[in-house]
């Protein structure tokens, strides 16, 4: 019944397996039982010991077994982590810095990141593996000519396995006899298609590999109709799934946000060793006394402490955790949380067409008569033979027997009577049955492949009348089936007997002769509901769509422009096999739809769209696209995705709905937006910061004093810390959020360069005024007098403390402050409690000799001058934010 196939781009089997394989297709069913020491009845006992020895379970031996510590060592080992770990010994390794609160501190931060990480991790692990426990995990066996059910890891080659429809085939098998046997490879092949498969020699046809022998089933392939009994050829990782499987168990390729993690922690090192290196010359150098270069390593260390952002593994963390949740209740299983910001950075979506654009399942589209005009006749013919015919109904036969349902003439049936069957056989690639007729009259009705079935009729149904077919009929035939495979529709034609049929007697292949062609029914693979809207939505957020598919070009075209995605350009699996690496590249970006590929193909497409620097997603659910998943930068499945797809995925999607796609996206760049955000405010505020210590050293040293105390520089950035710990939970700007947003050193190192030194301009406003206007250090004679220190030294803490309370309101967005944008809740309150913290510290007694308190009526002025520095400092920076973002065409 199935039409006849074009030659498809298979994947590819190794030249041994292949051969091997072929081989054993190649032998009779006597000489592949005494190869594997077999019998009809299985193997006995000793016979099953002696295998089990030889060839071991049957499992894949590629899924590592998830354990916490895997989740500890990921948080605990990453770059950002690194910094820490080594700020923290040196807070305590020097024995004139040791600073024991500030290394509490610090390892308290990489704990609770470290806790967090590992609980999403391992509750994302275990919703997976739920989803795993759900796969059929027994067969049936026969051994001894015991028939049983044992689990599947215990079959070894040799065993006798009956199949039915339902089933997962457990191991590469030969079919020894077959009953309509037709089985699903479209997690090998990427086709949606059944394949007939029969006992019997497999003759030397046109082939490319093994997978298209029809004696053979393969490992991860399912039963869609029909019975056999096969012999086990191969188990586990020595089969053609298992191969595979074992090719994309390597080591995964860095991701886009692996990289850009990695360069900007090489950034923040470079500039910290950088920064400390010439503060502890300066300092050294310039400064003065026998103590001064352990005084200048105490201070280097502590702003070395200053510039790094020391709760960006927390703020990281606990950004992706939190989006992790919130997909979660959108039924989406994230298993790797890092691939929360790779949704936000993918700017190429590649997936495959079968069970992701596709339903996976056959539709019956179009009834049409031979003016190809609908015609319920033609359905009711269809019927009456999908209906009547012995045994399991393929997926055709249900798709027509559906579809009449649904418009009501499935009681067709009740007036008809069956008196016969012709099988099916793949020779014929047709079947009929004979049914008595309200009139008592003999019916023969056959459905099978256009040519098939036109090779056996003399006449047409034409206009309601019965005329003879001639040339020009046949040619508009094939022309309208022709247009209905462009659109993607697999056609079955349906005939009947236009003589009358002779009564009591058996009925024969002979009797399908001279017959009537009345019409065809064309079929689908239907686009899912979601489809369409999920790419449209994708496209709107600078998402490019193409589709990576092992099936022909016609039918990913046809549903291609069902989910409005235009490919007036195709590439094939055969092109790309004669493509060098750099043509590759070249072409790939201007293709929409890439057809007939085989799993290694679907790789090579996706490194050349990355090495066209751009951030891939793969989205697939065979084990033909999970070499591809591991490829990408995100791999995405659903569930119904076989194991191995599951495996190598990032983000698992528990429903059909592809709409999840577009909210993926937007949540993956509010986390960035917000991760960015801490990075680029801190690192540009720390580093003016320090460069405004850099000149106050250069300036101060000669009087041998410090612009501001170590412990202050500590105080300062936890205090400035903490209220970044709301960051996560900031309002995003909604144009933020429509195009993808990657990893960029660069623009952080641009960002700090540009932004960072604004902050320094007023921190020497700042010394200026206290130093000579306020008369703090007047007279020279007095510069050391300690009091006069304190107070210079708590006066730049403030100074510091409100202009980086600006930074945050300032550089959060684009927008000018509060105006269309405003800060969450949240940040709101942090800010308020590390106002009201700094104050305390500066205004209260109780803190000497760390702050000299300015709430004597004495230094009121000095509250006058410093806020008025940064009301200064707010203007000139936002003023600096625009021209930043003019010169740069950018912000966060």
């Amino acid at each position: 019944m199935a039409k006849k196939q074009r030659k498809k781009r298979l994947p590819q089997i190794s030249g041994e397996l292949n051969q091997k394989l072929l081989a054993n297709a190649n032998m009779s069913n006597d000489d592949i039982l005494s190869i594997f020491h077999s019998s009809q009845v299985g193997l006995d006992s000793e016979q099953y010991e002696k295998a089990k020895e030889i060839y071991g379970p049957n499992t894949l031996g590629i899924k590592k077994q998830y354990q916490w510590y895997h989740s500890l060592i990921g948080a605990v080992f990453n770059p950002f982590s690194v910094i820490l770990i080594i700020i923290a010994i040196l807070d305590v390794a020097i024995p004139t810095m040791r600073d024991w609160p500030s290394f509490g501190i610090i390892l308290g931060i990489l704990l609770v990141t470290c806790f967090v990480r590992m609980f999403q991790e391992i509750r994302s692990n275990k919703a997976s593996e739920k989803l795993n426990d759900m796969i059929e995990t027994t067969a049936a066996i026969e051994r001894n000519g015991i028939r049983k059910e044992i689990p599947i890891d215990e079959i070894v080659p040799g065993d006798i396995v009956h199949l039915a429809a339902g089933d997962m085939v457990p191991a590469d098998l030969m079919v020894l006899n077959a009953k309509d046997l037709f089985i699903t490879q479209s997690a090998l092949t990427g086709e949606s298609e059944p394949v007939e498969k029969t006992a019997g020699i497999f003759k030397n046809r046109e082939f490319q590999t093994a997978l298209e022998a029809n004696n053979l089933c393969f490992m991860g392939t399912s039963v869609s109709s029909g019975s056999a009994k096969a012999i086990v050829l191969n188990t586990g990782n020595n089969t053609f799934f298992g191969r595979i499987a074992r090719s994309i168990s390597k080591k995964r390729p860095k991701t886009n946000f692996d990289k850009g993690i990695r360069n900007v922690s090489i950034l923040l090192l470079v500039t910290t060793i950088i920064m400390v290196i010439v503060v502890f010359a300066l300092q050294g150098g310039l400064g003065t006394g026998k103590d001064r270069w352990i005084t200048s390593i105490t201070f280097s260390l502590a702003l070395a402490v200053g510039l790094t952002p020391e709760l960006l593994p927390m703020i990281v963390t606990v950004n992706l955790a939190k989006e992790a949740f919130r997909l979660s209740k959108q039924k989406t299983i994230v298993k790797n949380i890092n691939s929360i910001q790779s949704f936000g950075a993918m700017d190429v979506l590649c997936t495959d067409k079968t069970g992701t654009l596709t339903e996976d399942r056959i539709v019956l589209e179009r009834h049409l008569n031979i003016e190809n005009k609908e015609d319920n006749r033609v359905l009711i013919y269809g019927y009456l033979n999908s209906y009547f015919q012995t045994g399991l109904k393929n997926l055709l036969d249900l798709a027509i027997i559906e579809k009449t349902k649904q418009l009501g003439f499935d009681k067709s049936t009740e007036q008809f009577v069956k008196i016969d069957e012709i099988p099916f056989d793949f020779q014929r690639r047709r079947m009929s049955v004979i049914l008595k007729d309200p009139n008592r009259r003999h019916q023969l009705i056959t459905k099978g492949a256009l040519e098939e079935i036109l090779s056996v009729c003399d006449y047409v149904e034409y206009k309601g009348k019965d005329i003879k077919l001639n040339l020009k009929l046949r040619n508009q035939i094939r022309s309208n089936v022709r247009a209905l495979n462009e659109q993607g529709m697999r056609v079955i034609a349906i005939a009947t007997n236009h003589k009358p049929l002779p009564a009591d007697r058996p009925f024969n292949v002979k009797d399908e002769d001279s017959l009537k062609l009345i019409g065809y029914v064309a079929l689908l693979d239907p686009p899912k509901l979601s489809a369409r809207k999920a790419i449209l939505d994708l496209q709107k957020r600078g998402v490019q769509v193409k589709v990576l598919t092992g099936d022909n070009d016609a039918v990913a075209k046809y549903v291609c422009s069902q989910v409005g995605l235009k490919g007036k350009k195709i590439l094939l699996g055969n092109d790309i096999e004669t493509m060098t690496k750099e043509q590759l590249e070249k072409k790939v970006m201007a293709v929409t739809i890439f057809a007939k590929l085989s799993p290694e193909q679907k790789v090579r497409v996706v490194n050349a769209i990355k090495d066209n620097k751009h951030v891939v997603g793969f989205m697939g659910d065979g084990i033909n696209d999970a070499g591809a998943m591991r490829t990408a930068d995100l791999g995405i499945s659903v569930d119904t995705a076989v194991d191995v797809a599951k495996e190598s995925a990032d983000i698992i999607l528990l429903e059909k709905d592809l709409t999840i796609l577009g909210n993926g996206c937007v949540e993956g760049r509010k986390t960035y937006a917000n991760i960015i955000k801490y990075i680029k405010m801190t690192v540009s505020s720390n580093f003016g910061n320090m460069l405004s210590m850099l000149v106050a050293s250069v300036w101060l040293t000669a009087y041998g004093i410090l612009p501001m105390r170590p412990e202050q520089i500590l105080i300062l950035n936890l205090i400035y810390d903490f209220a970044q710990l709301a960051m996560p939970w900031d309002n995003v700007d909604k144009d933020f959020v429509n195009k993808p947003r990657s990893w960029n050193a660069r623009s952080i190192l641009k960002f700090m360069l540009f932004i960072g030194p604004i902050s320094s301009i007023f921190d020497i406003a700042t010394f200026l005024i206290m130093f000579y206007i306020m008369g703090w250090h007047g007279s020279y004679h007095n510069v050391t007098d300690p009091t006069s220190v304190s107070l210079f030294q708590t006066g730049w803490f403030l100074e510091s403390l409100l202009t980086q309370t600006a930074v945050i309101i300032i550089l959060r967005s684009n927008k000018l402050p509060f105006h269309n944008t405003a800060p969450s809740l949240p940040v709101v309150l942090s800010l308020i409690s590390i106002l009201l913290i700094g104050l305390i510290f500066v205004l209260t007694p109780g803190f000497q000799p760390i702050f000299y308190p300015l709430s004597s009526s004495i230094n009121a002025p000095i509250i006058g001058y410093i806020l008025a520095i940064v009301a200064g400092y707010i203007v000139l920076a936002q003023l600096s934010k625009m021209a930043y973002i003019k010169l740069f065409h950018s912000w966060l």
